[in-house]
Order: structure tokens, then sequence, then C-alpha cells
């Protein structure tokens, strides 16, 4: 048995090592002098894929640092999609599905190191694999952990002998050790959170003139929007020392380059910080407008077909701001009420109905936008209504009427029609079937089927003859049907 366990391992060890041999061979080892453009071969791109496999049917077999140093080099290949994708689709695998966290944080380590050693020439893919990580120890909760690994290596430190049958014992079983999972799920959160920081202050950095960047195409602007995306996903999970300094580069952000940011990385600056102020930073006593008013201006930005496919991160930041906590500026929720109404006026169906439903819900919520739907000279308020102001109060929302809901609701689109209707006439949500996110689904789940969907009108022509019990209605026996008899003229256009 020893001997085919010995046989089976080296056999393994002479097989990766020709498939890491062919990828060399095949231009996949360093880069090209033309900068990395020329692709590598199909048996160069087999031996990667073969590589991926490997990975993720057995990660915890015999190498598996030999195969992950391979592919985290490769998941940046630039030069073959087909490479990187492979690579970053078994790394994502292996964060899902390993229980134990030991391989995750081994992967998560090597990816670190990689993005600190190039940090301006990481695709944006191999930043959002860390999204894929299921962390759920808090930092204060790890250092429990780590406390209790400490006194257990203590203990067996001094029982050598029964230390050495419990690593039997438990190599033959499948629990799963917390303490080990917490300790490593807790370094895990370390070298993801260092590393969305070190994208975040290149991006400052770079901001300050230490390094001239193209907003629409640098690569340090590219890895913001992933590293926002983390940083929104694991906020909750970080400890309160670390929250004061994710606060205040999020706020300098959003102050100085709310505009110029791609409106994924400004929407995810917004969402990560609500996040922690609702997570780690509940107990700071930190203003949140500095946070809402930058939402008011992204709103705009969701007209156009390019942007409306961030509707959803959109419905997010507006959700943790005035559904999920108390908003008490009544002028403010009235001013994104009435850009939410001009928004979905302009915006594709798939962005506007779920907008709408999303203000009815704010009018359910907060009583007092029901005064933007009366009729304007009703209107008791002085001055005008201006949108184009950044602060949303200075708006003088309470000028004016939401009279873009009589437009919205003749829209051809029938879902937007609906949600127009409910919205003016404050009919409540039947929640969770009229939910923005689920509205969003359905019509982006049609559009991909071709469904095209219209209100059926149930009135009769004019012209149409209506029969009744005996025979022929009598409302409709004087009814004169008239024909349009042609105009002689002496041009003939058909000639």
């Amino acid at each position: 048995m020893w001997d085919y366990e010995r046989d089976l391992l080296t056999h393994y060890r002479l097989y990766l090592q020709l498939l890491e041999k062919t990828w060399n061979n095949g231009g996949g080892k360093g880069e090209s002098s033309n900068g990395g453009t020329t692709p590598p071969t199909g048996l160069a791109v087999a031996s990667i894929l073969c590589l991926s496999e490997l990975l993720k049917s057995n990660y915890h077999f015999n190498f598996r640092s030999n195969i992950l140093t391979v592919l985290v080099r490769q998941s940046n290949n630039k030069r073959c999609t087909k490479v990187s994708q492979a690579c970053c689709d078994a790394l994502k695998h292996v964060f899902a599905t390993d229980a134990q966290g030991d391989v995750s944080l081994e992967a998560t380590k090597l990816l670190a190191k990689m993005i600190k050693e190039r940090p301006n020439r990481i695709r944006p893919d191999v930043l959002r694999t860390f999204l894929s990580l299921p962390l759920r120890v808090h930092e204060d909760e790890a250092q429990a952990a780590k406390l209790a690994s400490v006194a257990n290596a203590k203990k067996r430190k001094k029982d050598a002998e029964a230390a050495e049958i419990e690593d039997e014992m438990k190599e033959g079983e499948s629990n799963v050790d917390k303490i080990a999972l917490a300790r490593a799920q807790s370094d895990t959160l370390h070298s993801v959170t260092l590393t969305y920081f070190r994208v975040l202050k290149s991006e400052a950095d770079a901001k300050g003139g230490r390094a001239s960047i193209n907003p629409t195409t640098d690569t340090a602007v590219d890895l913001l929007s992933p590293a926002l995306e983390g940083l929104a996903k694991f906020a909750h999970l970080i400890n309160i020392d670390t929250v004061v300094d994710l606060l205040a580069v999020l706020r300098t952000l959003l102050k100085e380059r709310s505009d110029t940011l791609p409106i994924d990385a400004a929407l995810n600056c917004i969402l990560t910080a609500f996040q922690t102020l609702q997570g780690p930073g509940r107990e700071m006593q930190i203003d949140q407008k500095e946070y809402v008013t930058p939402l008011y201006r992204q709103l705009s930005r969701l007209c156009t077909d390019k942007n409306s496919s961030h509707t959803e991160l959109a419905l997010k930041c507006l959700s943790l701001a005035f559904l999920k906590r108390r908003e008490y500026s009544t002028v403010r929720v009235a001013a994104f009420f009435k850009q939410i109404c001009t928004v979905s006026l302009h915006a594709p169906p798939h962005t506007a109905a779920p907008l709408l439903a999303f203000s009815r819900q704010l009018v359910q919520r907060y009583p007092s936008v029901q005064q933007l739907l009366e009729n304007e000279q009703d209107v008791i308020t002085t001055g005008s209504y201006t949108p184009d102001v950044e602060d949303p109060e200075h708006s003088n929302p309470h000028a004016t009427s939401a009279w873009e809901l009589s437009l919205s609701k003749f829209r051809i689109h029938e879902s937007v029609a609906k949600q127009a209707i409910g919205t003016a006439e404050q009919k409540i949500p039947q929640l969770p079937r009229e939910s923005p996110d689920r509205i969003r689904a359905t019509i982006l789940r049609d559009i991909k089927e071709g469904h095209i969907g219209y209100r059926r009108s149930m009135r009769k022509h004019p012209l149409s003859q209506g029969g009744g019990r005996g025979g022929r209605d009598k409302r409709n026996r004087n009814n004169q049907i008239r024909f349009i008899a042609p105009r002689n003229t002496s041009q003939y256009h058909l000639l």
C-alpha cells in the first residue's frame, strides 16, 4: 500500500511538472517584448485548464501550493482571457467551498502579495475573486480565537503524546475545528482588508499628484470599484479602529471626486459608508449627510443605458439611506422623491419601474412627501425649485409638484405605468411581489426572453356594431356611419 501511494505521488508530481513546463514552453513564461500581446499556444492553454480542474476537484491533495502559485500568477494574464478567467474561477471555487479556511488563507496571501508587488498592473477580475470568500468572523471575535489557540498550544506542549494522538483522530474525522477556522478567517480578512486599503491609498496618492492618472483608462481607477465593492461586503466585520480610517478615505473620495469617478465606484463608496455606519460604526456619532448628499448627485447619472446597469446598486444605497434608517429632514426626503420621479421619466424601463416602486415605499414611510402629489396651485412655499444644486436641502422641492408621474403613467411599458399610477394614488405596495429588486429582475428577464408586454385596451371602435339580446343594441340603432370621399385632384402621385 505504501509503495502504491509513493508511486502515485511520484507520477502526480511528474504530471504537474509536465503541465507547468508545457505552459512555459507555450509562450506563458514571462512577458513578450511587444507588451504581452502574443497569445499562448493551444497546448499551453490546455495545461492551465488542467491545473484549474485539478485544484477544483481536490484542493486538499498534495502539491496544492505548487498549483496555487501557478494559478494565482496566471489569473492576471492579460494575453489570454480564457486562461485568466479559468484561474479566477478556480480560485473562486476554492474560496466558496473551503470549509476549514486554510487553503483560502494560502490563496489569499498569494493574491495579496501579487497585488502588492504589481499595484498598477492588476486586472479588476483578480480583485473580485475576494468576493467569493464566505467570511463570518469579526476581528474582535478572532482575537479571542487566537488567545484560545495559544492556550491550546501550551496545553499540547505539555502532553505531546496525547496531542499527536488527537491530531491523528482529527485527520480521520470530517468535523471542522472552529478555533482553527476562526483564526484562518481572521488572517484572511486582515489580508483582504489590507489589500483593499492599498488600492484606496494608491488612488488617493494619484489624486494628490504623486501619479498621473487618466480617469477612464487607468488601472488604479478600474481597481477602485471592485475594492469598494469588497469593502461594502466585509465592512461589518472590521473593528472600530479601522472604521475611522475607512470613513475618512471614503469621505475624501466623495468630496473631491464624486463627479469624476465611475458611477459604480461612487455608489460603492456610498454603500460602503452606510453599511459601515450601520455595522461596526453604529455607536459613532457621525452625520450621515456627508454620504447622502453625494447620492443625490449620482441619481441623475442613471438615465443613460450604460449607467442603468447599476440601478440595483443605487437601490441598495437608497434603501440604506431612507428605509433602514430614519431621515428627519423632510426637505431632503422630498428632494430625493422629486429627483427619483424626474430620473424615472427619462430612464429605460428596467430602471424607471424599480425607482418608481421605491418612491411608493418612500411615500408610505414619510407622509410629508404627499405634499408633492398635490396641485402646484395649492403650493404655499415661496421661491422656485432648483434641482441642479449640490445639496438637496437647498433645492426647495416643496415649491413644485411631482408632475412627472402624470407623464410616466402613459409610458408604453406596463410596469412603469402601473408603478407611476400607484405612486400618484398613494397605493400601498404589495411586498415582496412589488419590491424594486423583483420588478427589475422581471423586466430584465422579459428583455432577455424577447417578451414585449402591453396594456390591452377594452374600448370599442366607434364604427363597430354592438349586439344585444334582441339583435342590435338600441343605443347603436341611430348611429350614422360616415365615409370620407376622396377629393378630386389633378395630381396623381401613384403614377
